[in-house]
């Protein structure tokens, strides 16, 4: 990368509210181009009118991370780096996974913010389903003040969490659940496990992915924050029977793609998940005719425990933004072989 690289013009498309504005009152230094997303039914990319209209202009994009993929497989794209607006990259990889090789890009993510939201959803629903905040308010629905439901329950400190992916986010949910006296397990890649690099004071016990099940044997609670990637992809699907010693209970905030309906269904219904907490799914969103819905002991959310904060994204932009125009590695960059 050259040492200096003139950014003038940035083309911002993306759901987020006011994000092009907001922009355009954080800096005076660069062009903001706001761009509609009204889809475009005759461009079988889904690229609307207004992006392919200005696509051969795009060096520098500022996106939702489908929208990215969309210009990237446009034919006469020339974008040189884009910032997305979120931290999962699934929909991108699924625009350029269509060609015949990998773009000459820079991508780089969003993750800052998202740890701590994603950790109080975490410590907020094992609490919630401890202290069965359901039955509290069904019982006010009731006018009842019988609390015989309610006297038994678990402490945090009594809990074992364990986590899958450690990175930036990851680590900021395991700090969250120690900080609540969880005892707290992470599994990661072999290769990061024998390196040493895994080594965080908040970690308990640190397992390879190669004994994962190791893990799975031993937590209360087990938690997925892990990126969609071919490695990850099903990782679980034939392991849940391996939580039936606890009763785990399964919570998904990385991809729905760990695991397949099928096996997850299966699992909750011959009692080797304790229930589950879904965020994410394999379709979002999650179909009206999914078994999910009506699962005993599953509880489901339409993929909110982390969005993303306009002044958040922006901050992380503006900072990628010097260090590109430095020549330096930016904040979350992705490597594209990889898939994150």
């Amino acid at each position: 990368m050259s040492a200096y690289k003139k950014v003038a013009k940035v083309f911002v498309a993306s759901r987020v509210q006011n994000l092009a504005n907001i922009l355009r009152t954080s800096t005076s230094d660069i062009v903001v181009e706001e761009c509609s997303l009204s889809q475009n039914p005759e461009n079988p990319t889904g690229i609307s009118k207004e992006l392919e209209k200005h696509v051969s202009e795009i060096e520098f994009l500022f996106a939702d991370p489908d929208i990215i993929g969309q210009v990237l497989a446009h034919p006469r794209n020339k974008v040189k780096w884009a910032q997305s607006t979120f931290a999962g990259l699934d929909a991108l990889f699924k625009a350029i996974d269509k060609l015949h090789q990998l773009p000459d890009v820079l991508i780089s993510r969003q993750t800052g913010g998202f740890g701590q939201k994603m950790g109080e959803y975490v410590i907020g629903q094992i609490i919630a389903r401890e202290r069965k905040f359901d039955i509290m308010r069904d019982l006010q629905k009731q006018k009842s003040f019988d609390g015989s439901q309610l006297y038994s329950y678990r402490c945090l400190n009594s809990l074992s969490i364990g986590i899958l992916g450690f990175g930036t986010i990851g680590q900021e949910v395991v700090r969250q659940c120690k900080a609540m006296n969880m005892n707290v397990w992470a599994a990661v890649r072999d290769e990061r496990f024998d390196s040493g690099e895994n080594l965080n004071h908040s970690v308990d016990n640190f397992v390879p992915m190669s004994r994962l099940n190791e893990m799975l044997t031993e937590v209360d609670y087990l938690v997925n924050v892990l990126p969609s990637t071919p490695k990850t992809r099903g990782l679980l699907s034939d392991k849940l029977h391996f939580c039936e010693k606890k009763k785990t209970i399964f919570i998904n905030i990385g991809r729905g793609d760990i695991v397949d309906d099928n096996s997850l269904i299966t699992a909750i219904q011959n009692g080797w998940l304790g229930g589950a907490i879904l965020d994410v799914f394999n379709t979002e969103p999650l179909p009206s005719t999914s078994e999910l819905w009506n699962l005993p002991n599953v509880t489901i959310s339409p993929h909110v425990s982390g969005i993303t904060f306009a002044v958040e994204t922006i901050e992380t932009f503006l900072l990628n933004l010097k260090l590109y125009q430095d020549g330096k590695r930016l904040i979350n960059q992705v490597d594209l072989s990889h898939g994150y």
